[in-house]
């Protein structure tokens, strides 16, 4: 699942200037680093729903996106 989400998914992600990155495993939870755009779009919901429904699509597997935001560099003080 982890080079499906890191070379399929994402890349399918960063035309709109975000990405995510396979972090962790649990079961049918797996938790997503939500980067660039992504770490504060209101929309992430939307397309985590998306992608599990890729993901159920192309791997025949039903599972739960966890998001974990990751704040941009700047917004750090």
């Amino acid at each position: 699942m982890k080079d499906y989400i890191n070379g399929t998914l994402s890349p399918l992600l960063q035309g709109d200037g975000g990405y995510i990155e396979y972090i962790e495993e649990n079961g049918d939870e797996i938790k997503v680093l939500a980067r660039g755009e992504c770490s504060k779009c209101g929309k992430l919901s939307l397309c985590l729903n998306w992608c599990e429904e890729r993901i159920l699509k192309d791997k025949n597997r039903r599972v739960k996106l966890i998001p974990v935001r990751k704040k941009p560099f700047f917004w750090d003080k």
